[in-house]
């Protein structure tokens, strides 16, 4: 589709971050994750400023159609890419060929800035979106972070005992540079397994995986037989257990493995600070109405739920996202 005359595209100065990151989340309302952020007032204020601060440190564009805003676009410039941040397009101008536009618009402006690589996050529901990237000549990195819940008063039973032939063996990390060189060297492989040298060079360069660790959150190295297998970091919450889990891509979880992992998790016990100035704190205790949470790789979420009855986890489609990446000419 060509650019009419009637259709404008505007950079947005930082003076309108306000009203630019309004837009923005009136657009991607329908994100689970901007949804989740609407669940109370805090959450919301606390949402908000977090995502127009992202958004002050980024190129803001917005596409007009006949004077009228039509879409927007928020690019984040890394070493050897552009991270498109958030890009849409308003509810009453879709299905009018304006994502594709912007897309362009964001691959001449990456070769304008010397740019080699263009990546962003997609949720995989959202299948306008994945067509119009794969029309575009987008490629998956293969990976993508999703999350799935599983009821303690049902696996409990499962996981207390496990016959495991295989060796497994938790070391506790306490060094946040360690613990983060060891999540990207996970990283790097499932995506070296799933999209090649390239995909794997920019995630790793650019540091496409938004990590956000802290040091008081238990984190462990998980060997097998000796071996290193995966990172596993716990994340304290005031109403559920939550892990996110690197593993070796090659990796398939015994079921006797996945019971002893999951043993694991439910026997720690994290002290939850609720305010660093002062100090309070509490140790969560995990009774049989407590939800664990994971976070895990696209493979390994469909490991996790071919090895346990589906009664017992819960995985909502709807969260699902995938790195997409182009390299630019």
């Amino acid at each position: 589709m060509k650019n009419s005359p009637s259709i404008r595209i505007k950079r947005v100065p930082l003076i309108r971050l306000h009203w630019f990151t309004k837009l923005n989340m009136k657009i991607h309302q329908e994100d689970p994750i901007f949804k989740k952020a609407q669940e109370s007032r805090r959450s919301r204020i606390n949402f908000y400023f977090n995502f127009a601060s992202k958004l002050a440190r980024q190129f803001r564009f917005i596409l007009l159609e006949n004077g009228k805003v039509a879409g927007s676009l928020s690019i984040e410039r890394r070493k050897r890419s552009f991270f498109v941040y958030a890009v849409g397009v308003t509810k009453e101008y879709r299905r009018k060929g304006y994502g594709t536009i912007l897309m362009n618009f964001t691959e001449d402006f990456a070769r304008k800035k010397k740019k080699n690589f263009i990546c962003f996050s997609v949720l995989l529901a959202n299948e306008p979106a994945v067509k119009m990237y794969d029309k575009l000549n987008y490629q998956s990195q293969g990976v993508g972070l999703t999350l799935v819940r599983l009821f303690l008063w049902k696996i409990k039973p499962l996981i207390e005992n496990p016959e495991l032939t295989e060796k497994i063996s938790f070391r506790k990390l306490s060094n946040l540079k360690e613990i983060e060189e060891i999540a990207y060297f996970w990283w790097a492989k499932e995506i070296e397994s799933f999209a090649g040298n390239d995909a794997k060079s920019i995630s790793t360069e650019d540091s496409i995986l938004d990590l956000d660790l802290r040091i008081d959150w238990p984190t462990f190295e998980i060997k097998t037989n000796g071996n290193q297998a995966g990172l596993m970091i716990i994340i304290p919450s005031d109403f559920f257990q939550t892990a996110v889990l690197f593993s070796d891509p090659k990796s398939t979880w015994s079921k006797e493995w996945l019971y002893k992992l999951l043993n694991y998790i439910t026997k720690q016990k994290i002290v939850h600070v609720k305010n660093t100035q002062n100090k309070d704190s509490s140790t969560i205790k995990l009774d049989k109405s407590s939800v664990l949470q994971l976070f895990l790789t696209h493979q390994h979420k469909d490991n996790l739920v071919s090895n346990l009855d589906s009664s017992i986890v819960i995985h909502d489609s709807t969260e699902d996202r995938q790195i997409f990446f182009k390299k630019i000419d």
